[in-house]
């Protein structure tokens, strides 16, 4: 007989301990596996990813479960200080043992197939002692955006003879990496950064690889901005804000008429210019690119206004600039013709010396997990390639007329790609056909600097869900779809130039999804204690602190 449960949640990053700890509360006397592919919890936290020098872009106070804050006095993070790699795998390691989560985990156990059943889902499982078969009445898969590595495809590659991975696996490869003096980082994102600074610290000197048709160099910002010295990290959680970002969910926050101003308005569309023009500028003057040419390679391509969650901080113990000024880290923004042995050859004929290739390239936002016995509709939405050509126009049209702001878009440098299909789920986490089925939800496939907070909140909001709790929620097949298009479509007009286009992608949208989804369930969303700090003070974990008891409270179930 296969293994049975009543819940298999699939990955344990942010949002899959999330998603585990709510529904075990809830459900203490339930049967729960939470199945992991690595050796360790953590996702992008686990051992098998760490490397010297990691650490979050978050500070100390918002990178940390509501409920379980990262003390200074157990983990040793400062004030202001960004959270080692090592320290992260520690911590969610310590909240997966405090609420029952650890003991339910199944390490290196990989899901290949979720197949769906009469009685709920059968998922095929492989691991060290083989292949088998486990059955489970609902089913959360929580295997986030950073799972399945995007590798580009270089002629001669097999010719190369060095050492050619993706940046996941730069710790796997720590040992084919001694000793090498010249490597080239391909990628403009902050793991490019990352990987680059860790390769001078090791003495190598490194060749950035930037290509001309992407999205150019990362937004990246120090710790603190605009004049009045805000933590980057948190003022994008500002309640007040968030009104300068266009967003089909902000009513939620209850400040619609302020939105409707900014955003319907002529003079307040120049606030709102004006806003992102301030904080673009403010990060451009503080990194002084124009002050070396060199740097000049590493100025963003495109306003700020349409980065989307890619925006990032400079973290590191010393200056990633200085490496750059003092040709440590050498900027080439250059498509790469071909490889050849110890050589990386770039379309303009320069031959880069290499001892060793690592892509920072991204992610790939399928999934590798193949699934069967799903109806016609599948994942997506119930129609077909026409009618989803005609719901695509006609919610472009209607986010446009919503957001006028939005139609000057940037004019991007990429090639005209043909557009795959966002990702298209109630909430962001139910496909539409199964809405009504309460047996399984995405957690995660969210791109947000708000990670910790929507984890957690995902997390209550799936367990209401799955209880058929929920307070609010659309009940006709039309309501979902119309929902689901208005704040998918909106995606690639919002951030064209992040990952608004294919999945979810949150800045200053993240406290108001938060709100959205504390309203589906009941429970307080407001939760500063004045006016003004509501409005102006940022929003943190510690201030969702208390909202699964409440829950627990409001719905009279009784934990023993």
């Amino acid at each position: 007989m296969p293994e049975s449960y009543d819940l298999v949640v699939v990955g344990s990053g942010w949002f899959g301990l999330g998603a585990a700890r709510a529904y075990i509360e809830l459900h203490p006397d339930q049967n729960i596996a939470i199945l992991e592919s690595n050796e360790t919890v953590g996702g992008t936290w686990s051992e098998a990813r760490l490397y010297p020098g990691l650490k979050s872009n978050n500070m100390l106070g918002s990178y940390e479960f509501p409920d379980f804050p990262m003390s200074e006095k157990i983990y040793g993070v400062k004030p202001l200080g960004h959270i080692p790699g090592a320290v992260l795998n520690r911590y969610l390691t310590d909240f997966a043992k405090h609420y029952g989560i650890f003991k339910r985990l199944q390490f290196n156990s990989t899901v290949g197939v979720v197949e769906s059943t009469e009685s709920g889902w059968t998922l095929t499982v492989t691991s060290p002692k083989g292949e088998r078969k486990i059955q489970t009445t609902k089913l959360i898969l929580a295997t986030g955006l950073t799972s399945t590595p995007n590798i580009p495809q270089y002629k001669d590659a097999d010719k190369f003879g060095k050492p050619f991975f993706h940046a996941k696996d730069f710790c796997k490869r720590a040992d084919d990496l001694k000793g090498v003096t010249n490597v080239v980082v391909v990628g403009g994102a902050k793991s490019a950064y990352d990987v680059a600074y860790a390769m001078v610290e090791s003495g190598a000197t490194v060749d950035l690889i930037i290509k001309p048709d992407s999205t150019g160099p990362v937004w990246i910002a120090p710790r603190k901005v605009t004049p009045l010295q805000h933590r980057i990290d948190t003022i994008l959680n500002v309640r007040a804000l968030s009104w300068f970002s266009p967003c089909p969910w902000g009513h939620e926050d209850g400040y619609g008429a302020v939105r409707r101003f900014l955003q319907k308005t002529a003079i307040g569309r120049m606030l709102v210019k004006g806003f992102w023009n301030m904080m673009g500028n403010d990060v451009l003057q503080r990194n002084q690119y124009d002050n070396h040419p060199e740097l000049q390679k590493l100025k963003p391509w495109y306003p700020v206004l349409w980065i989307g969650s890619g925006l990032s901080i400079l973290n590191y113990n010393t200056s990633f600039f200085d490496m750059v000024r003092d040709g440590k880290v050498r900027v080439h923004v250059e498509n790469i013709e071909r490889l050849a042995p110890g050589r990386v050859v770039l379309e303009n004929g320069d031959a880069l010396v290499a001892d060793a290739m690592i892509c920072s390239t991204g992610w790939k936002k399928e999934s590798t997990i193949t699934f069967s016995g799903l109806d016609k509709t599948g994942l997506g939405l119930p129609t077909d390639e026409m009618g989803q050509a005609k719901l695509s126009a006609e919610y472009d049209a209607k986010v446009l007329k919503e957001f006028p702001i939005l139609e000057n878009q940037p004019v991007l440098r990429s090639k005209t790609k043909k557009s795959a299909e966002p990702l298209r789920y109630y909430r962001f986490m139910v496909p539409s056909a199964m809405v009504a089925k309460r047996n399984f939800a995405f957690a995660g496939m969210i791109s947000s600097v708000s990670t910790a907070i929507c984890a957690s909140t995902q997390g209550l909001w799936i367990t209401a869900y799955f209880d058929g709790k929920l307070e609010r929620e659309a009940k006709t097949e039309d309501e979902i779809v119309r929902e689901i298009m208005l704040h998918t479509q909106w995606g690639k007009w919002r951030y064209p130039c992040g990952y608004g286009a294919s999945l979810p992608d949150f800045v200053f949208e993240g406290i108001p999804y938060v709100d959205m989804l504390l309203k589906d369930i009941g429970v307080q969303n407001k939760r500063k204690p004045s006016f003004i700090k509501e409005l102006i003070e940022p929003y943190c974990p510690e201030d969702y602190n208390g909202v699964l008891q409440e829950y627990r409270q409001k719905q009279g179930i009784v934990v023993k």
